[in-house]
């Protein structure tokens, strides 16, 4: 199984990490219990700041909390590092 599920949204890849654990699962919903959909929603209804402290973009909505970095910003594929409930 691969390590990675990616999503391609508005012209931009988005990838996210399986769970270590349960493979079966994503990083942000077996964590967060967070779906694909909520770091979508997220990431395109707030606008990001950079966080030079984790070397991340955060995103924040009424909901929820989004962290996410340029894999290759030119070709527009951007990882998912966390999604969570606020």
């Amino acid at each position: 199984m691969p390590k990675f599920e990616q999503v391609f949204e508005n012209g931009i890849k988005f990838v996210f990490k399986r769970d270590e654990i349960d493979p079966n699962l994503l990083h942000i919903y077996a964590r967060h219990l967070t779906t694909k959909d909520d770091a979508l929603d997220t990431f395109f209804s707030s606008t990001p700041t950079w966080n030079e402290q984790f070397e991340r973009y955060e995103n924040y909505s009424d909901t929820h909390g989004l962290y996410w970095f340029w894999i290759n910003q030119p070709n527009k594929i951007v990882m998912v590092v966390s999604c969570f409930r606020l």
